[in-house]
């Protein structure tokens, strides 16, 4: 299936790969500035991607007012469904095509 001459599967895959991307762009806005201030290593950090823990919230509470935009939180929901529609988008382009 086609839309404006795209296929369907390609442009699922490239929407969750962008929202994943932005996500991630997210992410790094705000652990950035916690692992730039020694609140947490970039190990811990990472973890904050995909899971919002006790130490991820301590975290984000100790962020100040100067972030991009005065953004001071991260929801890991937003890697998480970029990330299944990404996959929804791989599987669409790997199942088998009706003729």
């Amino acid at each position: 299936m086609t839309f404006n001459g795209f296929r369907t599967d390609h442009v699922v895959a490239f929407a969750g790969g962008f929202v994943a991307l932005a996500a991630l762009g997210w992410w790094w806005l705000i652990f950035g500035k916690v692992v730039e201030n020694d609140y947490l290593s970039l190990g811990q950090a990472v973890t904050c991607i995909a899971g919002a823990t006790d130490l991820c919230a301590l975290a984000q509470a100790l962020c100040t007012n100067d972030h991009l935009y005065g953004i001071r939180w991260y929801a890991p929901e937003a890697f998480w469904a970029g990330t299944a529609v990404l996959a929804v988008g791989m599987f669409l382009a790997v199942r088998p095509r009706q003729a």
